[in-house]
């Protein structure tokens, strides 16, 4: 009886395992290659995107156009604990100096389209933060030979105060933001206030409860998640969405033929996402403050982290991974304030130089399409510099 047993259940056994191969086989079909069942917990729906998802977009890119792509540094924050910006450093004992980068990226039309926008309250950047080296994005563009009616487009890749704060410098140019982004704005700025005396909802600026000076320069509110977004940041974003210039998004989104947003919900921010462009080293990814470190991706560390959830960090590691797999790999990863941007120690930037009367920002040459004449100069000034007095500005919360 027991032998007979055993051998119903074996019999069970190998029929579980058939049926579980014919359900692989299903997965692996075309009308489930989103493969939602597998989806980590922590991710919402319009975050996901599966490994077979990301390579069809690698696919149907690959026979896009190819663009041109160069980065520019808006500003650079100065001696900056190495463990606040990546914790895993923090016995490190020294400091770096980031950049804070924005892309550009020429289609084949010579249209522009912009990957963030940098940041130009100069109070922010020089009396409430240790940076220097600020230019206008709109005379960079120019000192570096292009001309910036042709931005068309920009990319938010999150909504932060370094990277939102020159949107109303391209007034007809239509901004992409996700749908969750906006929604973690208006949280935060809605905050209760009978939590920690509401500490958090001090934009710098002043106490909803007592009217006292909470912001900058005393810089209370410090790291707390409402800081990115200044008053200034705020009317930034929400100018172009009352005036009709933005286009909100909701996860994956095709701009245009080989260009390409990807969800990266809670990388960074709530509604943090990546670009996709096809070129001719294959495809480059941008990531803004989700890939805050283009070592970090390599090695596998996360960085910068504010409203970070570190899974979805690393989860959106991986779609660059996947997106860069066919053609260079995580070298393709643009990084928003990489230490080591713009030298050879970080490959995709080493074709650098300083940016003529940029105040000392850097510029470089990333990639471009067959036929285009470079933008580096014939004999780039690559000395570095540091230029930390501020043009003459107000000083306001």
């Amino acid at each position: 009886m027991i032998q007979r047993l055993l051998r119903i259940t074996t019999i069970l056994g190998l029929i579980a395992l058939i049926g579980g191969l014919g359900r692989a086989d299903v997965l692996r079909a075309d009308d489930d290659r989103d493969r939602d069942g597998r989806r980590p917990p922590q991710v919402l729906p319009s975050g996901f995107e599966s490994t077979d998802r990301l390579l069809d977009d690698v696919e149907r890119a690959e026979r896009a156009p190819l663009y041109s792509a160069w980065i520019v540094e808006s500003s650079r924050f100065m001696n900056v604990p190495f463990g606040s910006f990546q914790p895993d450093k923090a016995g490190l004992n020294t400091t770096v100096n980031l950049p804070v980068n924005v892309g550009i990226i020429e289609g084949p039309d010579g249209t522009l389209t912009l990957y963030d926008s940098g940041w130009k309250q100069l109070a922010y950047i020089f009396d409430w933060n240790t940076s220097c080296c600020w230019d206008g994005i709109r005379h960079q563009l120019t000192a570096i030979g292009h001309d910036p009616t042709q931005v068309t487009r920009i990319v938010l890749g999150h909504g932060h105060w370094d990277h939102a704060g020159q949107l109303s410098e391209f007034p007809d140019a239509v901004v992409y933001i996700q749908k969750e982004e906006l929604k973690q704005i208006d949280f935060f700025l809605h905050y209760p206030v009978d939590f920690n005396a509401g500490h958090i909802r001090a934009v710098n600026t002043v106490n909803p409860l007592t009217g006292a000076q909470v912001g900058p320069p005393a810089q209370a509110c410090a790291r707390s998640p409402v800081c990115g977004y200044p008053p200034q940041t705020v009317q930034e974003i929400l100018g172009k969405v009352l005036s009709g210039k933005a286009r909100i998004v909701d996860g994956r989104h095709e701009i245009a033929r080989g260009l390409v947003i990807h969800p990266a919900f809670r990388g960074h921010t709530y509604g943090s996402q990546l670009l996709q462009v096809n070129t001719a080293r294959g495809q480059i990814v941008f990531g803004s403050d989700t890939y805050s470190s283009w070592t970090g991706i390599r090695d596998w560390l996360v960085a910068n982290i504010q409203q970070t959830d570190t899974i979805q960090q690393f989860l959106a590691y991986e779609k660059c991974y996947v997106l860069t797999s066919r053609l260079n790999s995580f070298n393709n990863c643009v990084a928003a304030h990489e230490p080591t941007a713009y030298t050879n120690d970080y490959p995709l930037t080493a074709n650098w130089w300083n940016i003529p009367n940029g105040n000392c920002s850097r510029a470089a040459e990333l990639i471009l399409a067959p036929g285009k004449t470079t933008h580096v100069p014939a004999s780039p000034n690559k000395i570095l510099c540091v230029n930390s007095t501020p043009p003459p500005h107000p000083i306001s919360p």
